[in-house]
């Protein structure tokens, strides 16, 4: 009969068998874990398969066994730091800055993992943490007066501004510039913090309902 009995290698637990010693079981949560650790130390360009299975000490098969019949690595990822984003709406604030706040609220959750905040929102597939970011803003937006067309637009717009900003960081990131803010003077754009984000969000904010926060 055979036998078996636990120890620890480092802080990964393994079983001892006959024939050698192996990891113990990982779980799917386990994966998406050690995922976003590798991705907190690099970026999500630099994620492998390869980099979750070191850092999980198993093989690469083991993460292929949890990734069959779903949604990739990088997908799952983005979707567990999109998930992780607080939404907490201060109703004592005013709209606009209760919008602000949740857009930085974002912009610092992709901050911590390179890389996954471009992904995010260019990503075609279905996102229930999105959906979820979605429909806060349109809700502050509905509270502040907006008729539905114009609620969606000025999501629309506000969208498309951050994908922006989120695509000059990642050139920031790599010490490059896109060619037309450099040609406006704006090279420094993505290296000083969120503060021009949140300034020239404001602005398309007030402008939005006429000129009046």
């Amino acid at each position: 009969m055979g036998f078996a009995h636990t120890t620890r290698r480092g802080d990964k637990q393994t079983v001892a068998r006959r024939g050698g010693t192996q990891p113990s079981p990982i779980s799917k949560v386990d994966v998406v874990e050690a995922a976003l650790r590798v991705v907190a130390r690099s970026s999500l360009q630099q994620l492998t398969v390869r980099e979750v299975a070191e850092e999980c000490g198993v093989t690469a098969p083991a993460i292929h066994y949890h990734l069959r019949g779903g949604a990739d690595l990088a997908d799952r990822v983005v979707e567990a730091v999109a998930a992780q984003i607080e939404v907490r709406v201060d109703p004592d604030a005013s709209w606009i800055d209760q919008y602000l706040e949740l857009v930085l609220a974002m912009d610092r959750a992709f901050l911590a993992y390179p890389g996954t905040g471009l992904h995010t929102l260019t990503s075609a597939g279905p996102s229930a943490a999105a959906t979820r970011l979605t429909d806060t803003a349109l809700d502050i937006l509905r509270r502040a007066g907006f008729t539905e067309d114009v609620a969606v637009q000025t999501f629309t717009a506000t969208y498309l501004m951050f994908v922006g900003w989120l695509a000059t960081r990642s050139h920031a990131d790599s010490d490059a510039i896109h060619p037309a803010l450099a040609a406006a003077g704006a090279t420094g754009l993505g290296r000083d913090g969120g503060e021009p984000l949140e300034a020239a969000m404001r602005r398309v904010l007030i402008n939005a309902q006429g000129g009046t926060p």
